[in-house]
């Protein structure tokens, strides 16, 4: 199930009293015995829906399994959600949660456009904000000291799919890199630009020959331009950072054209996600993905991060109605469970200060969340810095990860890429 705005509204308000929309809410600060209220900034409509919806999921479910366990301080979590569909509504929306809602943390907000301009907001009127998937560079080089950011930036993803494709995938095509053709096609916003920008840099850096970088509005409704583009240029490897109906789009292009390359490299968005593969059946399989897995080895975790984990996977589809987790659903439990576990827990209260303190003091080592990540903000940016990208391929219409050692489940297969309709197997 696709939850758009009235159903997840239905969904929060039978949890457990998460707030709807767009009902008022009771403003007032928050006092010993009052329920623990964190504000929501995500977009549950519009274009990008599919994955903010993914990534609210996540920040629902770890609402419930910390309410179970007791809450926070005592007290339950309820989350004040408001949907912002695009960096319009942002400015406004994150107002409306600080002055009429007196929420003192934020919690969002997966799109780079959006978190860029709600964490400004928060910022002036000293609010945390909490960023658990937003990857633009330049959200966290505005020197906010109340801006925490749990994922890696674009130019860590981007430039981390471009040096993959290096090790990983261009020996098994045996082609010289000065001679491999690589085509870089990413859609338009801060999201897309920084990752495609990285990647070239990383590229050009080997002398790989780039014979192509197109950027584009994930808001189009035809690619067939740039399919025909690439049916003359004849890339070897399409590296691409697309949202997920921008990136049903191209690959179905793609099929209805006779598009051939022998690999494709994606860049979380589009291609770790379950639509994906059920808009293309068969197709999707050998696509690799840079981002973030919730599919890896949970022998590389420690032990309660592993029992997390599970307990992560056996719930979920309990709860959303059989539904597996994406990946972005991972990203935003990770950063919810992290907020109400750990740092509300250490800072003793929802105090600004206290929170920003005990965020800058968490030290969490590599494998000691569900996707594999630490948790240890760097103090000038406060970029998490044990956070890293995952490497997938899809693999019988599943998600496999294949790197990095010790969370890889699956080595790389069918490169080069099968033709269209012979890709069952792999």
């Amino acid at each position: 199930m696709t939850m758009n705005r009235r159903n997840f509204t239905k969904m929060s308000l039978l949890a457990a009293g998460a707030a709807a929309l767009p009902a008022p809410f009771v403003s007032r600060a928050w006092a010993a015995g009052d329920p623990v209220r964190l504000g929501v900034l995500l977009p549950l409509s519009g274009p990008l829906a599919s994955l903010g919806n993914d990534v609210m999921r996540g920040f629902d479910l770890a609402r419930q399994l910390v309410n179970e366990d007791g809450g926070v301080f005592g007290q339950q979590v309820e989350l004040v959600v408001a949907d912002v569909p695009s960096s319009t509504e942002a400015t406004s929306q994150a107002t409306r949660l600080i002055t009429t809602d007196k929420v003192k943390v934020i919690m969002g907000s997966y799109a780079s456009s959006i978190s860029f301009a709600a964490s400004q907001v928060a910022e002036r009127n000293k609010v945390i904000y909490f960023e658990q998937g937003a990857v633009a560079d330049d959200i966290t080089l505005r020197g906010f000291k109340h801006l925490f950011r749990f994922i890696y930036p674009a130019s860590g993803l981007g430039g981390g799919a471009a040096q993959f494709m290096i090790d990983q995938v261009a020996p098994k095509l045996n082609i010289p890199l000065n001679q491999l053709k690589v085509a870089l096609l990413y859609e338009d916003s801060s999201y897309g630009s920084a990752v495609g920008e990285s990647a070239k840099k990383v590229l050009a850096g080997a002398g790989v020959n780039i014979v192509d970088a197109t950027s584009y509005s994930y808001k189009t409704t035809d690619l067939s331009s740039m399919v025909q583009r690439y049916k003359q240029l004849q890339p070897d490897v399409l590296i691409v950072c697309q949202y997920t109906p921008d990136g049903i789009l191209f690959w179905r292009q793609a099929r209805e054209a006779g598009l051939e390359v022998k690999a494709m490299i994606g860049n979380g968005g589009a291609h770790n996600v379950n639509e994906f593969a059920e808009a293309l059946g068969d197709d999707v399989n050998g696509i690799l993905n840079a981002g973030t897995s919730v599919y890896i080895n949970k022998d590389g975790l420690t032990p309660e991060a592993a029992a997390l984990f599970t307990r992560f996977h056996d719930e979920h589809p309990k709860r959303f109605e059989g539904r597996a987790p994406s990946a972005h659903t991972g990203m935003g439990f990770n950063a919810m469970w992290t907020v109400l576990k750990d740092i509300l827990p250490a800072a003793g209260a929802l105090d600004t200060a206290k929170i920003r303190e005990a965020a800058l003091a968490l030290d969490k080592p590599i494998g000691s969340t569900i996707v594999g990540w630490g948790v240890k903000f760097d103090p000038e940016t406060q970029n998490n810095t044990r956070a890293f990208p995952t490497f997938d391929q899809w693999q019988g219409k599943r998600i496999h990860t294949v790197a990095p050692s010790p969370f890889g489940i699956a080595e790389v297969k069918a490169i080069p890429l099968p033709t269209w309709g012979q890709r069952g197997g792999i």
